[in-house]
């Protein structure tokens, strides 16, 4: 057997074997509540004994900013209690929000409140038609949030497209 298909087929049984092993992790199709698409885990873990009072009265502790400020994260403004934990909201004006937005999410398991920062899929699905005006949430997704990705993407399969035409086009015997 030659090297370069012996090469090739390692390659497809590796990327294979890699597809099997993430696709297991996918969550259920369009399940809205999933962690990858409700919020991402920050890693921040802090006792919940004596930080879980001032998060009730509405004030976030000096050594949970700390914390998101070492992650070189935008700190938060203020916090509401809602019912899994508590949102850590941004101010207007703050970043690029024209209004407050929810930003963090905490809460307790177990002994340690954990810290999460909202997936943008839930800005998408929250804000996409008002700040667009597109109906259709695919299309403002693709088109206005995320058009740069899209356009190189579009470039990418446009160039292996033309790739392949000139590696299968036929070439006609000159007559010598």
């Amino acid at each position: 057997m030659k090297l370069l298909p012996t090469m090739g087929l390692i390659f497809v049984i590796l990327l294979g074997g890699l597809f099997i092993y993430v696709a297991e992790d996918i969550p259920a199709f369009g399940d809205p509540y999933s962690p990858p698409n409700k919020y991402v885990n920050l890693s921040i873990s802090i006792d919940a004994a004596e930080l879980e009072d001032n998060l009730n009265q509405g004030v976030i502790p000096a050594s949970l900013m700390d914390k998101i400020e070492e992650r070189g994260l935008p700190l938060p403004s203020r916090i509401e209690k809602v019912e899994e934990g508590w949102d850590m909201i941004i101010e207007k004006g703050e970043l690029h929000y024209h209004e407050e937005e929810r930003y963090y999410f905490v809460t307790e398991e177990g002994d340690a409140l954990w810290v999460y920062r909202y997936a943008p899929i839930v800005r998408y699905i929250e804000k996409g038609h008002e700040e667009t005006e597109v109906p259709n949430m695919v299309t403002y997704i693709l088109a206005d949030y995320r058009g740069y990705d899209t356009l190189g993407e579009t470039t990418v399969i446009f160039t292996a497209g033309v790739a392949v035409i000139l590696l299968l086009r036929r070439r006609e015997k000159r007559p010598e």
